[in-house]
């Protein structure tokens, strides 16, 4: 009985330690169009530990589900402004911004 118990304990502790680790953010970007979406959705959903990126382009918000034992806002905001556009207070890399498509750049 004491091993039943200790084994239960064990799986409740791990489960609520794992949840810990999920975690949401959303992060405003200068997304104009599905281009845009569509290379921002892919920049961070391959990052190592991403669950989900989806960007709404009625807001320009991109929300994400990632584990933070494997990356953090900094690297998901960073995969963002690389590839051109802004996160949130964090500016679009000039030279990628430069080479955005021309429906893809700041009205």
């Amino acid at each position: 009985m004491k091993k039943i118990l200790m084994m239960i304990s064990l799986f409740i502790i791990t489960g609520s330690l794992s949840a810990q680790s999920k975690q949401y953010i959303e992060i405003q970007t200068s997304a104009q169009c599905a281009t845009c979406k569509a290379a921002i959705e892919k920049a961070v959903g391959a990052i190592e530990g991403v669950k989900l990126a989806d960007l709404d382009l009625d807001t320009k918000i991109v929300a994400v589900k990632y584990d933070s034992e494997k990356t953090n806002v900094a690297a998901i905001k960073s995969a963002i402004t690389t590839i051109g556009y802004d996160a949130d207070e964090v500016p679009a890399d000039a030279k990628a911004y430069e080479e955005l498509h021309s429906c893809c750049k700041k009205e």
